[in-house]
């Protein structure tokens, strides 16, 4: 009688019924109380119900009964792990492998308990051991690759992981780990290949979808990491991660507006998660709801006062929005200073003074962001001369011909040169931060907002001569140069798709038709037939002088010849601002903090006027601004 019960129990068991199953179980005990499979059975169902601590004492006593039974064991052993009982899981299962040592699962099992406590080596040395006489059991070489990857050694992770997917290619999650391994080796397309055949494989898994979609979107696919963030969000409507992956796929097409609710969506399903608080607030900020945006950011800073990246993104929130004192203190955080630091432990750095600490002092100044940044932050120097101090400046080569004639640096060095012995080493992002900083302590004010003009950098007399004599063999004035995109190329990207700045050919094509001005692309490595397509845009020959962004003394040269220079943000910007000329800049929403969030100047640029991009992503306004100034300036051209 008692095993047609367990008979009945088995078929409600097997069938998902696990309230009719208990209730036989729990028949049966009722008959007899030590009943090693019915206590064995009941237990299974408590874990599959979720109560680990129940099923682990119910198939304990069923191990009382038959203490040789390797199943017992096993499920003991994993009930214990379920329970967070490590210590008491770990003799369970290796007892269930001297009982059946040829069972692959209990050997698994066993080095995940081991993995589990942290024992990592001892984890991989059973998994190699279970590969080795079992080298057909999948799910060994799945684990295999969890314990190489926790250990930091990608490269093994990712064999293992290609190994279980020759073994069986239908498992998921080696094609997910094994996509997670390769984004974060910015092995993009080969990423993209695992994580869809994840999703081709289980299209009803979010995290596949949602894995997919951060991968789209450092490969700048930002369309189609929407839709793949939204299949996310249909599967599971509360994923906050789905929502913020939206949004920030959405931003990156230039919807602003329409990525805000979904901003905000993300921040309500997680009130306590700083990310999302911060990429809300700075959603806000670059809608022009600069008071809530701020509010929004200093709560997730509350929350998460140890996180790097939030005070980064914070320092570009502030900074664009005029808050130079708090800003510059938050660039303290950006992440070319984190990896200077991790890459340097033991170069000191100043990034604040003491009054009067800069008389006589030898200061070391070194660049550790790019060649417009350089200029950028090289202004800053004078407030330091000023005061006393002696300047070195270690320069990347490109731009150092330029820089050597520059009157506050004493001496400048090549980056690969040793460092000199220095009174103070400051990285260049610093100097705002140490030359305001010198002001207020030495004047007894406060921490005052600093904006110097643009360092001045002169042109070689006979680059300029050159420049003159190749424009007139061009054409006749007024020229305009022309650059369309800069920042960082798509292959390059990882989550930092702020620093590549863009416009559509056509679009600037159509403010510049009819514009009456012999017109240069300045375009640093264009794309194929990229200068054609303007030129046939805008109706009239525009000539490629690309070369010259090689030679930046010649480029700096040539910028001071030109009339008027229009385009997006990028090194030739700054060498623009050097010369003493003035520019129109493009600015793609949202701006980079040195362009602000609004208005059509910055402080940082005088005499620059600025075209924004719209919130909603289109340039239509702007460029209706564009074309009307340029007319006004260089006149309109007969068609």
């Amino acid at each position: 009688m008692l095993n047609d019960w367990l008979q009945r129990g088995l078929e409600c068991h097997r069938a998902g019924r696990l309230d009719a199953a208990r209730d036989i179980y729990n028949q049966v005990l009722s008959v007899d109380p030590r009943h090693p499979d019915a206590l064995h059975l009941l237990g299974l169902v408590a874990l599959q119900s979720g109560d680990a601590g129940l099923a682990a004492d119910l198939i304990r006593k069923a191990t009382a009964r038959q203490p040789r039974n390797w199943a017992y064991w096993a499920n003991l052993g994993r009930a214990l792990m379920e329970a967070g009982r490590l210590d008491d899981a770990l003799p369970a299962l290796l007892k269930a492998g001297k009982l059946n040592s040829d069972e692959p699962q209990i050997a698994m099992s066993v080095a995940n308990c081991l993995a589990l406590q942290g024992r990592l080596p001892e984890a991989e040395a059973r998994l190699r051991n279970l590969t080795r006489r079992h080298p057909d059991f999948v799910l060994g070489w799945l684990n295999l690759g969890h314990a190489a990857r926790d250990q930091g050694r990608a490269d093994d992770a990712a064999r293992h992981y290609r190994r279980a997917i020759a073994i069986d290619p239908a498992l998921t999650d080696a094609h997910n780990e094994l996509g997670r391994l390769l984004h974060q080796q910015r092995a993009f397309e080969e990423a993209e290949q695992a994580f869809r055949s994840a999703v081709t494989l289980r299209a009803d898994v979010a995290l596949y979808h949602l894995n997919l979609a951060s991968l789209l979107i450092d490969r700048g696919k930002f369309a189609e990491a929407e839709a793949s963030a939204r299949r996310a969000i249909a599967l599971e409507p509360g994923s906050a991660i789905g929502h913020a992956l939206v949004a920030g796929a959405i931003s990156h097409q230039g919807r602003l507006l329409d990525a805000l609710d979904s901003h905000r969506q993300a921040a309500e399903l997680e009130p306590g998660n700083a990310r999302s608080l911060t990429a809300y607030g700075a959603a806000l900020i670059e809608v022009g709801r600069d008071e809530e945006g701020m509010a929004m950011l200093e709560r997730a800073l509350a929350l998460a006062p140890d996180v790097p990246e939030l005070h980064a993104q914070a320092a570009a929130a502030k900074l664009a929005c005029g808050d130079f004192e708090s800003g510059w203190r938050e660039y303290l955080h950006r992440g070319p200073r984190a990896r200077f630091v991790q890459q340097h432990p033991h170069v000191p750095l100043t990034s604040e003074l003491a009054p009067g600490a800069l008389a006589d002092k030898h200061v070391c100044v070194l660049r550790e962001q790019g060649l417009g940044d350089q200029i950028f932050f090289l202004r800053f120097a004078e407030e330091l001369i000023a005061r006393g101090a002696r300047l070195t400046y270690r320069s990347a080569p490109k731009v150092a011909g330029i820089l050597r004639r520059v009157a506050a640096i004493d001496r400048l060095i090549l980056e690969n040169d040793p460092m000199p012995a220095a009174d103070y080493t400051i990285l260049a992002g610093d100097l705002p931060l140490v030359a305001a900083s010198a002001h207020a302590r030495e004047t007894g004010g406060s921490l005052r907002a600093q904006c110097p003009p643009p360092l001045a950098l002169a042109p070689l007399p006979a680059a300029l001569a050159a420049a003159g004599e190749r424009l007139s063999r061009l054409g006749p004035p007024p020229y305009v140069g022309i650059t369309w995109r800069a920042g960082v190329a798509a292959e390059e990207q990882t989550l930092h798709w702020q620093l590549i700045k863009q416009i559509g050919l056509q679009p600037i094509a159509g403010a510049l038709r009819g514009v009456s001005a012999t017109l240069l692309a300045l375009q640093r490595n264009p794309g194929p037939g990229e200068i054609d397509q303007l030129a046939a845009a805008v109706g009239t020959p525009v000539h490629d002088l690309t070369d010259l962004n090689e030679d930046l003394e010649t480029m700096l040269a040539l910028l001071a010849r030109i009339d008027e220079y229009v385009g997006v943000s990028n090194t030739n910007m700054h060498l623009r601002a050097g010369a003493g000329r003035r520019a129109r800049v493009l600015v793609p929403c949202p701006a980079e903090w040195r362009w602000m969030t609004t208005g059509d100047a910055s402080p940082w640029f005088p005499g620059f006027c600025i075209y924004r991009q719209s919130p909603d992503g289109t340039w239509r306004t702007a460029l209706e601004r564009l074309r009307h100034d340029l007319l006004a300036a260089c006149g309109a051209r007969n068609i």
